[in-house]
């Protein structure tokens, strides 16, 4: 085995076979996710991932009271000679004959052949490391828990040699920098617990490998929402398998930690260490946030394994990374214009001609300076014309972007909902493996989430601005959601809890996507988009295309 890599997983090497990129996702970059089928294979599992038994000696007479021949259970193995590790969930003694016996959740695929190439590899492997071990063995066994049978599984030399050569190929794939690329039209594909993650026929489509559109593969958004705290002094921990929130001493809210995708909380609200702890068992992230709603800082477990692609960030951001500044600043322009001719009326049409001219300069800017004047002067164009989009009998008069601090309540609005939509992308960076502090377009500064707000460019029309003018439009805010001093602006605490509600509706509306044609959130697109970033860095696909809406 080559020093460089870790012994193989026997399962690793049942991915690999499966499909070379599963298995490369799963090992190489530390990726995983459940579904159905996966939990409940794990529950089929249940009763012999725990260690049990004495390991039969090999070649020798071990014997045990009771019926049936002496076993143990969970049984780990691994070797410097082969490159590989198994656990082997029951090892039988038979005479002189070892047995390994792979519990599967389902049934026979068919009399004649039980088991699929990757399941008979997987076996041959844990064949290959207990004769290794010294132990006789013939042949393997699968114990199918859906049929309760058992099933006799030869393990010849055909199949010795594709699992020698399986083995072989995955240390080639596992010394890449890259990933290897989807299965082209796979019907593995939806059954896959990664198919979310690996995005098959987007990358195939954006590579132009694909024979048509994609399929509708990923994962459903899933019934875990944010949990936000905003009352100072409160506190939030965990009791059993809920989330609790105490204020004075008394419990006013709780929630099944299933149910919560990360954790937000605002200002002075103590989060427990226990709470801290199950949340990095389960990746979820927590962030503290200003009462403005500015990111402080997040806490989270061990980011993912896969190093090289963080690596490509920073040399990207250190050389420059044109094509994705351009890309960045062209959807959030293309939006922009999008929302004014929408909503803006008439009056908004030279502005919107504007827009397009500025569009095409920004898709051919050859600096980082030239682009960040060009979005500069939309940014001031199109806010020039934003009250045109605000009902004008509700008394939300708006005349121009200001901030830090916010002089009237509409720009409070907008600097709370993009506050909002920064800590959103900033979570969907992390689930794609990405720094969210190393920008490619805004430089890295101490304490700015950069590529947070790069990824966020071309959301603020489509998720921020449009939440400010339905707050306002449709009368979820009013004067009493404000307060005012010294001249600035903040959200009232009652006002707060009515954007965030505004908020998450929008970050769970739907949206055709436009390149790829299926349906998601909005939520689940800024994941989309943060995975495809992390493509684009990796060559994965050609170059990053922003979000857009027509």
């Amino acid at each position: 085995m080559a020093a460089d890599l870790p012994l193989i997983p026997a399962r690793i090497l049942n991915e690999h076979v499966y499909c070379p990129r599963l298995a490369y996702l799963e090992w190489v970059d530390h990726l995983f996710a459940d579904n159905a089928d996966t939990v409940e294979g794990r529950w089929a599992h249940r009763a012999v991932d725990r260690e049990r038994g004495a390991v039969p000696a090999p070649g020798g007479g071990h014997s045990e009271g009771g019926d049936g021949p002496p076993r143990a259970m969970s049984v780990t193995l691994g070797s410097e000679t082969l490159g590989l590790i198994a656990r082997i969930d029951i090892l039988e003694r038979r005479g002189a004959t070892a047995v390994p016996v792979e519990v599967k959740r389902g049934g026979p695929v068919a009399a004649e052949m039980p088991l699929h190439e990757p399941e008979r590899v997987q076996l041959c492997a844990q064949v290959l490391l207990l004769r290794e071990h010294g132990y006789r063995v013939e042949h393997a066994v699968v114990y199918f828990a859906q049929t309760r049978q058992r099933v006799r599984i030869e393990i010849d030399a055909a199949l010795e040699q594709r699992t020698r050569a399986a083995i072989d190929e995955l240390r080639e794939t596992a010394r890449r920098t890259t990933a290897p690329p989807p299965l082209v039209d796979s019907p593995k594909c939806p059954r896959c617990s990664l198919v979310g993650l690996c995005l098959p026929d987007e990358v195939n489509l954006l590579r132009e490998r694909a024979p048509g559109p994609p399929r509708r593969l990923i994962a459903r958004d899933p019934a875990a929402t944010p949990l936000y705290a905003t009352t100072p002094g409160s506190r939030v921990t965990k009791r059993g398998e809920r989330v609790v929130l105490r204020e004075a001493g008394e419990t006013v809210a709780e929630r099944r930690l299933i149910d919560v995708s990360h954790i937000a909380v605002f200002g002075n609200v103590d989060v427990g260490s226990a709470l801290l702890r199950e949340c990095f068992d389960r990746g979820l992230p927590v962030l503290w946030l200003t009462m403005g709603g500015w990111l402080s800082g997040y806490a989270i477990g061990m980011p993912p394994g896969n190093v090289a692609l963080r690596m490509r960030q920073h040399r990207a951001a250190a050389v420059g990374a044109l094509h994705q500044a351009r890309a960045f600043v062209v959807g959030k322009i293309r939006n922009q214009r999008t929302m004014l001719r929408r909503h803006g009326g008439p009056e908004a049409r030279d502005t919107v001609d504007q827009l397009a001219r500025l569009m095409r300069q920004a898709e051919s800017a050859d600096s980082p300076e030239a682009l960040l004047g060009i979005e500069g002067t939309a940014a001031r164009l199109y806010f020039s014309r934003f009250g045109l989009m605000l009902r004008a009998d509700l008394g939300f008069a708006f005349a121009d972007r200001n901030r830090r601090p916010p002089r009237d309540p509409v720009n409070a609005l907008l600097s709370f909902a993009y506050a909002m939509l920064t800590k959103d992308a900033t979570i969907a960076l992390l689930a794609a493996g990405l720094d969210p502090y190393v920008g490619l377009y805004h430089r890295p500064r101490f304490g700015r989430p950069s590529l947070a707000l790069d990824l966020a460019e071309e959301f603020r029309p489509l998720i921020a601005d449009s939440v400010v003018l339905t707050a306002v439009n449709n009368g979820e805010i009013d004067a009493s959601g404000f307060v005012s001093r010294g001249g600035a602006v903040a959200l009232t605490a009652a006002g707060r809890r009515r954007v965030l509600a505004t908020y998450e509706r929008r970050m769970q509306e739907h949206l055709r996507h436009p390149v790829f044609g299926y349906r998601a959130s909005y939520r689940r697109t800024l994941e989309i988009q943060a995975r495809l970033l992390a493509a684009s860095l990796t060559g994965d696909v050609p170059a990053y295309r922003p979000l857009t809406t027509r």
